[in-house]
């Protein structure tokens, strides 16, 4: 994949050579259809990207239409030469002086990853989409970093993933679809009305986990078999894996299977503010899992059981009371893979 960051350091590095004189620095970052460019003007930093729009037939207004925020410009130019082009019509989309280079790289990065990997959708939808997801997600007010235990529950999730990878090397990886943590659905991975909720939790206390309401363990018609995969996790600060890690491992696995799936991956990420190089302090190990069928009898509250006018109930299910719904870890991998395994 390439790699914007890189780009823009070369740019930096030949802008601060004696010799060189040039105000503005290009650099081709992809040679077929779009072509793409990025720009540095040495005497303000201001970084660029250019998008090869020559084919296209956009009006003023589409133009106009596409998502921005303080910090960005988006504008079009028709350049007789630009780079080793001639007479091309481009989409520029700059940084306004002074603001953060880190996260205006993570926006042209992310433009340029979707632009690369998405082959059905057209130019125009692409830019416009990744720009409004962008655009979100300036609008959001974010907090600080994740407290450790909300760390350890995305590491319990993440390691559900690169576990999977691992148990299916060879098929679509489509358990980054199948990731409903990150948009607040009550279930973790979902697929064909099988459903799999990760709970973590440290192997110093009683085993006990957190239901976040009565909803979460129900049984229904969309979701008609539903696991507990349970983990016992200590944070240390030398074994095991930090979130940085375990992230960079899941990336790499994509890009070798599905790119447009690691640009996804990528994406749910960073809009959802998690940042790997946020997360190297922090190593977790896990010290056992355990996995649970949830099936009639297991003890949970349903909406059924509550009185009316009583919901938003929270409460911790001691798991010494349900050996007799353990199954085999291999279980949940499989069920949630069965149009796979067919």
């Amino acid at each position: 994949m390439i790699n914007i960051s890189s780009g823009f350091n070369l740019l930096i590095e030949r802008a601060l050579n004696e010799n060189n004189e040039d105000i503005y620095q290009l650099e081709p970052i992809y040679f077929q259809k779009p072509y793409l460019i990025i720009g540095l003007d040495s005497i303000n930093n201001q970084k660029r990207l250019y998008v090869d729009i020559t084919q296209e037939n956009w009006n003023i207004e589409q133009l106009r239409a596409f998502p921005k925020w303080r910090g960005i410009h988006i504008d079009q130019e028709y350049f007789t030469k630009i780079g080793p082009l001639k007479n091309k019509n481009f989409l520029v989309i700059s940084q306004e002086v002074n603001e953060s280079d880190d996260i205006f790289e993570n926006v042209l990065q992310n433009i340029v990853d979707n632009i690369l990997t998405d082959e059905e959708l057209p130019l125009y939808t692409i830019l416009y989409e990744v720009l409004d997801r962008w655009h979100n997600f300036f609008k959001r007010k974010w907090e600080g970093v994740l407290t450790e235990e909300e760390e350890a529950g995305l590491f319990g999730e993440l390691y559900y993933i690169n576990k999977w990878l691992d148990y299916y090397p060879s098929d679509p990886p489509l358990i980054i679809n199948d990731w409903k943590g990150p948009l607040k659905f009550r279930i973790d991975f979902v697929r064909n009305k099988s459903g799999i909720e990760i709970k973590t939790l440290s192997p110093k206390i009683r085993d006990e986990v957190k239901i976040s309401s009565e909803k979460q363990l129900e049984l229904n018609p969309v979701i008609n078999e539903l696991f507990l995969y349970v983990l016992k996790i200590e944070a240390n600060t030398t074994t095991g894996q930090t979130l940085e890690i375990i992230i960079d491992e899941i990336i790499d696995k994509l890009n070798d299977r599905a790119p447009s799936l690691a640009v996804k991956f990528r994406e749910i990420l960073q809009f959802n503010n998690i940042r790997k190089q946020d997360y190297n302090s922090n190593y977790f190990f896990i010290h056992e899992e355990r996995a649970y069928e949830i099936r009639e009898g297991f003890p949970r509250i349903e909406t059924r059981h509550l009185p009316k006018g009583v919901n938003k109930i929270s409460y911790s299910i001691d798991l010494s009371h349900c050996e007799s719904y353990i199954t085999k870890v291999e279980n949940i991998f499989k069920q949630i893979n069965r149009d796979v395994d067919k």
